[in-house]
């Protein structure tokens, strides 16, 4: 997956259209007029682990990288699941066995994003909540959150341009911020001392459009650790 590549993600707020995975507790389709529908709450998974190491991931038991291991960068569109306690649990590339299992909490008609972060003994990940109060018409939304371990506070800016969103620190998430439709390359700098961290190629930002953008990876990088750079997620 290319990094400084757009992810072309489903409709967030259609949750109908996503695809449902048939395993353990994710939801099977039933007829509304036999059956109540049930509550579900919608999860994307993004790998943002800075290493080379390639993950499987696990929701109740069922694996959800049907495709491949994700890579770093990597990620998975949203997928249809009960509400109430789910337990993920990831892998690597080529065992079942854990490498952290927890169980997370869905509230129905939620939708979450979930960041594989850190590496090693210390890999966690970091659930954070994906709703807007109203999906914008002829303005796009944005967020920032800085996923890089060793970045200090960081700013997201426009090239040439004023500062979007200011001082977030590691595990940091802003608000959703509304942003003109155009075209933008977006960057990445230090807070205290405005150094450029990282760039992402010119970009089209759509009306109607809700985006996160993150920074991944290490400043400071040492074997085949991923470097700092930026990462766009078209969250609708």
């Amino acid at each position: 997956m290319k990094i400084f590549t757009q992810n072309k993600r489903k409709n967030l707020y259609t949750l109908a259209a996503v695809s449902l995975f048939s395993i353990g507790t994710l939801l099977s389709s039933c007829s509304t007029k036999e059956t109540p529908v049930p509550e579900s709450a919608s999860l994307m998974v993004v790998n943002t682990s800075p290493s080379p190491a390639t993950f499987n991931a696990y929701i109740n038991g069922g694996k959800i990288t049907s495709s491949g291991a994700l890579a770093f960068g990597g990620s998975l569109a949203y997928l249809r699941l009960n509400t109430g306690e789910n337990t993920i649990k990831f892998t690597t590339a080529s065992s079942t066995e854990s490498l952290i299992t927890k169980k997370i909490t869905l509230e129905n008609k939620k939708i979450y994003s979930l960041f594989l972060i850190e590496k090693d003994a210390k890999l966690d990940f970091l659930v954070i909540n994906d709703e807007v109060a109203a999906a914008p018409t002829t303005k796009a939304l944005i967020r920032f959150i800085n996923l890089s371990p060793d970045a200090p506070a960081l700013d997201l800016t426009i090239k040439d341009g004023a500062a979007l969103i200011t001082d977030k620190t590691y595990k940091a998430s802003s608000s959703f911020i509304e942003i003109e439709p155009k075209k933008y390359i977006f960057q990445i700098k230090d807070k205290t001392a405005a150094p450029l961290q990282a760039e992402l190629a010119e970009t089209e930002i759509k009306a109607g459009g809700v985006y996160t953008l993150l920074s991944i990876g290490l400043v400071n990088p040492t074997g085949l650790d991923p470097k700092i750079t930026a990462k766009l997620i078209a969250n609708k």
